[in-house]
């Protein structure tokens, strides 16, 4: 029979290199003989069931990392030491927040960790664990610091996709992940495209024609909601614009036609305060280059958008304005 103390050497290697996280096929291969595991898991007992086939080696509150790598234990292959490298994928709000996404909130507050399997393998969701399956070949994953494998963000958001029941919060995602350069455009945009799904979620679709049109943010979203809905001309969003052939700025909307700019004000949608700081240097040089400049809020944007865009109808009526004919554009990327 193993003694307790030809085990305290390998539990406690495990225990350092998996936060006390382990299989019950991890134990086995061990040498822990499955009544010593049953008596340790004992109500009252130096160790808990965390799920299926995952156990905590010690009592208490799991951390967050205690969470991501018990989700990722339980989604790997029965019997196993150790699931094979790229086989069991972190992915969806765990990879957002660890990212450090605003919308997707402090990764130990999380309530839920998404997993993304082959679609092989039959495993579904239990407790905070939510699987995903990958429609055809797993993606190339990367090693975290923390020894978890993940998807890229890029991908944690069309897995997320389906699970999201409100527009809001994924166009959030969508955006900060572009503006906060987590992925390019045009990743993002080839894995939402690539989902089977894709045609079948109007959120997703909809997110897609906001990201192709320039849109980086939720309040720019809110204000092409408006323009639209008010009849207004479609604008180009956060094109870069030149004046006689040299950089003039990246307003947030530029109805070419008009020559009329559109500038909304918020340290709430910047990085940081430096670049609202930006934000009005900007608006100051348009309007030094003789551009008309119309500027709001996002609380004026939602609570009483009707001066703006009577002041938008009118300019875009009257226009070109000022240097017309020495503006040149260039989309948003």
């Amino acid at each position: 029979m193993t003694s307790a103390g030809s085990l305290l050497d390998p539990l406690l290697l495990l225990g350092a290199d998996q936060q006390h996280i382990a299989t019950r096929a991890q134990l086995r291969g061990l040498g822990v003989p499955s009544g010593t595991i049953a008596h340790r898991l004992r109500p009252g007992g130096p160790w808990q069931r965390v799920l299926p086939r995952v156990i905590c080696l010690q009592t208490g509150r799991l951390t967050a990392h205690q969470r991501l790598r018990a989700a990722v234990a339980y989604a790997g292959p029965k019997g196993l030491t150790a699931p094979p490298v790229g086989e069991v994928l972190l992915t969806g709000v765990a990879v957002l927040a660890d990212a450090g996404l605003p919308s997707a909130g402090h990764p130990a507050d999380l309530a839920e960790v998404d997993v993304l399997i082959p679609a092989r393998r039959k495993v579904g969701d239990r407790g905070f664990v939510r699987i995903h399956r990958a429609s055809g070949p797993m993606p190339g994953g990367f090693e975290r610091d923390d020894g978890l494998w993940s998807t890229s963000v890029a991908r944690a958001l069309a897995d997320l996709a389906p699970r999201e029941s409100g527009r809001q919060r994924f166009r959030a995602l969508c955006a900060e992940a572009v503006q906060r350069r987590h992925c390019e455009l045009g990743e993002l945009l080839d894995q939402l495209l690539a989902r089977p799904d894709a045609r079948e979620l109007p959120r997703l679709a909809g997110v897609v024609e906001e990201l192709t049109a320039g849109v980086r943010s939720v309040v720019e979203g809110e204000a092409r909601d408006a323009v639209r809905g008010a009849g207004l001309p479609e604008p180009l969003w956060n094109p870069v614009l030149f004046l006689d052939g040299r950089f003039l700025a990246v307003p947030d909307a530029y109805w070419p036609q008009a020559c009329v700019a559109l500038e909304i004000d918020s340290r709430a949608w910047h990085l940081r305060p430096a670049d609202h700081e930006r934000s009005l240097t900007r608006a100051n040089r348009l309007t030094a280059a003789g551009l008309p400049v119309v500027r709001t809020t996002p609380v004026q944007l939602r609570r009483d958008p009707g001066p703006l865009l009577q002041e938008l109808a009118v300019l875009l009526a009257g226009g070109p304005h000022g240097p017309h004919a020495r503006i040149s554009w260039r989309r948003a990327r």
